[in-house]
């Protein structure tokens, strides 16, 4: 994953997230996670779910690849003191601490290829404490066959946005552009440009990989809903429970 910057996306990132229902994520994320205390969390952003964490007593090191980012998360969280916030890479953070889960939210592996997940899957299993639970969620193939093969335009007063997708010739890389237009305070706009990279995972590789990364226990669910089983042929967000053995 290349250490591109965010600084201009992450001013419009949680207004193209408002859709997120984070305290439902977040009650599905304590529920299964309980008894723990010491959370870790991966591709934090904003951190949206950091904060309802924090909020349920947890303490939480959340890292991200982008400084501005984690910026924003700052001046999201305020002074914490069950939080810590890190400038890390997915594929190869290192963090001097042990914890008794993981979590990595909105679409986190969609941005790792196979290879870059397995290493990110090992690394999760060795920051754990034994049987530590490890919850990470990815949007699944059938959102990529219906949704990212298309254009996209939102208009919303003050930011319009067009959002193309383009995938290669085995549908399993998909390169998004998006131009934004932000209104200025003299009614002339700004454009902001953000070229972004996201892989197609199946929920059979993802299941073997972290088999092979020492994991068991694994559970699949449809979007943050407590019904574990077969995902619905129409899931938009698989998300996975797993144990480290």
């Amino acid at each position: 994953m290349s250490n591109k910057s965010y600084k201009e996306f992450s001013q419009i990132y949680d207004l193209l997230m408002d859709d997120i229902d984070y305290e439902k994520w977040t009650s599905f994320i304590i529920g299964k996670t309980k008894g723990s205390r010491k959370i870790l969390e991966a591709a934090c952003g904003t951190g949206s779910i950091t904060r309802l964490l924090a909020q349920a007593d947890m303490k939480v090191t959340a890292f991200d690849l982008s400084e501005d980012m984690l910026m924003r998360a700052y001046e999201k969280l305020g002074r914490n003191p069950g939080v810590k916030l890190l400038n890390q890479d997915m594929t190869d953070f290192k963090v001097d601490d042990r914890f008794d889960a993981a979590v990595c939210c909105c679409d986190g592996i969609n941005y790792l290829t196979d290879k870059e997940v397995s290493s990110f899957f090992e690394n999760v299993r060795d920051h754990l404490n034994d049987s530590g639970k490890f919850i990470f969620d990815m949007s699944t193939d059938y959102k990529y066959d219906t949704m990212f093969n298309e254009t996209y335009v939102y208009d919303d007063g003050g930011v319009f946005y067009v959002w193309e997708n383009m995938a290669d010739e085995d549908g399993r890389k998909i390169d998004m552009e998006i131009n934004f237009f932000i209104e200025n305070e003299d009614g002339s706009y700004s454009r902001i440009t953000e070229v972004q990279t996201q892989y197609v995972h199946s929920s059979e590789k993802i299941t073997e990989l972290l088999k092979l990364a020492g994991f068991g226990c694994i559970e699949t669910y449809d979007d943050y809903n407590d019904v574990q089983g077969e995902l619905p042929e129409k899931s938009l967000r698989a998300v996975f429970s797993a144990v480290k053995l």
